[in-house]
Formats: C-alpha cells, sequence, structure tokens
C-alpha cells in the first residue's frame, strides 16, 4: 500500500471511526445491560449484555471490569496519538509506518467487527468476538513487527509512540486465553465444576505468564508485558474470596511480572537491536534520496546522518 499523504491521513481517520464505533457500541451495551438490571432486580458485575454477563460469571480467567477500562483507554489513546504521527507530511518516508499501513487497516477493520458483536446480547455474537479477537491477535503482531519494534532504535517522538502497539499486542494476547473458556462455555462443550475448573484455570494462568514471557523475549519488548500485569492483577482482585487458587495465583503472578517488568522496562529491550542505525524521516526529507543526488550533495547528506547513527550505536 502506498505510503501518500492521502492513505496516511485515511488510516488514521478509519483507525478513529472504529474506536468511536467500538465505544458508542460498548456504551450502548452498558445502558442495556443498567436496564436489564434493574428490571430483572439483579446487580451485575460487568456492564455489558445479559448473555456475557451470565458466561463472564463461570470463566474464572476474566479480570475485573477495572482491568479493560484501564487497558482500553491507554491502548486507544496512544494508539491515536500514534497514527495521527504517522499522517504528518514529515513521515511520508518513514519506512515503517509504510510497512504498517495494511494491518493498521486489518486491525481495524477487525477491531471495529468485534465492537458490534460485544454490544449484541446473543451466544453466536460471544463466540463471534472471540474469533475476531482471535484473528485479531496475529494482525497486532504483523503490526508489532512493520514497525520494527525490539528490531530497530528509533528517534522521539516515534519511539515512545509505538509502546501502545506493544501493549495492544500484549493485551490481546491475554484476551484470547481469556475469550476461549467463553466460547467453550457458551458452546456447552464444558461443564462447570468448581473443584475441577480452579485448579485448571489457576494452571492456564501459569502457563499464559510463561508464553508471554518467552513471546516479549522473542520480540524483544518489556512492554509486551505491561497490559498481563494488569490481566492478572484484576482477575486476582475479582477471584480472591470467590476463587482463593485462582485469585491468590494472578496475585503471584502480577508480583512476579512487575519484578521482570522493574528490571527489564528501563533497559527497554531484552537483548541489542539487530539494526542500530537509527532513521530519521525529517532529515531524509531535508536531505533527499541519497542515490538520486549529485555526489556533493550525496556526501552532505551522508554527513547529515552521521550524528544520528552514531546516536543509534550509543
Amino acid at each position: 500500500m502506498k505510503n501518500s499523504s492521502f492513505w496516511r491521513i485515511a488510516t488514521a481517520a478509519f483507525a478513529i471511526g472504529s474506536i468511536i464505533y467500538t465505544t458508542v457500541s460498548s456504551s450502548r451495551s452498558r445502558q442495556q445491560s443498567k436496564n436489564d438490571e434493574e428490571q430483572g432486580g439483579s446487580e451485575y458485575e460487568y456492564d455489558v449484555p445479559t448473555e456475557y454477563q451470565n458466561v463472564f460469571e463461570k470463566n474464572m480467567l476474566v479480570p475485573a471490569g477495572w482491568a479493560f477500562g484501564v487497558v482500553w483507554s491507554t491502548i486507544y489513546t496512544g494508539l491515536t496519538s500514534l497514527l495521527v504521527h504517522q499522517a504528518l507530511p514529515s513521515q511520508e518516508n518513514n519506512p515503517r509506518y509504510e510497512k504498517a499501513l495494511p494491518w493498521w487497516w486489518t486491525s481495524w477493520t477487525l477491531n471495529a467487527i468485534f465492537g458490534k458483536f460485544f454490544s449484541q446480547n446473543d451466544p453466536r455474537s460471544i463466540v463471534i468476538s472471540d474469533l475476531t479477537t482471535k484473528f485479531n491477535l496475529p494482525a497486532a503482531i504483523a503490526l508489532h513487527q512493520s514497525l520494527e519494534i525490539g528490531k530497530t532504535d528509533v528517534p522521539s517522538p516515534e519511539k515512545y509512540l509505538r509502546i501502545p502497539v506493544s501493549l495492544y499486542a500484549g493485551w490481546l494476547t491475554a484476551a484470547t486465553v481469556v475469550g476461549t473458556p467463553n466460547t467453550i462455555l457458551t458452546l456447552n462443550a464444558w461443564e462447570p465444576d468448581e473443584e475441577r475448573d480452579e485448579p485448571i484455570s489457576a494452571g492456564i494462568l501459569a502457563a499464559t505468564a510463561g508464553v508471554g514471557y518467552v513471546i516479549a523475549n522473542r520480540l524483544n519488548d518489556p512492554w509486551y508485558m505491561v497490559p498481563f500485569v494488569a490481566g492478572f492483577a484484576g482477575i486476582a482482585s475479582r477471584q480472591r474470596e470467590k476463587e482463593p487458587i485462582v485469585g491468590w495465583t494472578a496475585a503471584a503472578l502480577a508480583a512476579v511480572y512487575t519484578g521482570l517488568l522493574a528490571y527489564w522496562l528501563p533497559k527497554g529491550k531484552f537483548h541489542d537491536y539487530d539494526n542500530f542505525v537509527v532513521y530519521d524521516a525529517e532529515a531524509e526529507v531535508l536531505a533527499g534520496p541519497v542515490e538520486t543526488q549529485e555526489p556533493h550533495q550525496a556526501e552532505i547528506a551522508r554527513e547529515r546522518m552521521k550524528p544520528i547513527e552514531a546516536e543509534g550505536l550509543d
């Protein structure tokens, strides 16, 4: 997909539209949930349609509602900022943003589909929303890779603006684990048994933590682990008294992840980047493509890039 001004601006507009649509759909479902609560006289734990409430009650891996609010608001705000940045004229020649365009469109399309079905009150929608999350995970990982996170050091503000992509990929990974029991329970493929399910759920949490760390290390991206802390903490706060084994396992994993992040997050990576050359889109715009310049102009361009490359080697 060509990295023209039209496509970059269109991508930002489409993404913001997807966020607004999903947010509005969620708001409507919350209002419907409140109406159902008032009519039925029962108090629901989550502001979601009744069908989701019922399956969430059976799923020991669903975090408390506050975790969803904190994580999604952070991710949506951060990704919006990144999308505005990639649409700026100075980023027209940024190769990472060019590679990311098709994955932005894929991910935000799936985000809108998720918003549609997550707000509908029927079993089929629970299954579809879970499948949509699973399809969105590889798209988010591809987006992560196209932006060369964990591979290339980049100048500010891109260096910080792409952190929400790491959070996005990490949260979708956790959501994929959480959503699987929702589908299994909705399809009546698993008969709930508290005595049996509690240790199984605790084991799934431990395995998820292990896989999350391995993936983060493979991606060379500690920020990918941050949403797991919110997920584990949310499960701990919800299950601490209901299902103690699950609650305390989640609390322990949140503590372990917090300790790991305290060590790795300041470093910003698990190992050295493959590419130490820092690309500056604005410098290239000013200098022009080196290969198309006259010899003396090319030399000037190379001299301009030396301080930037040196910064990447530090």
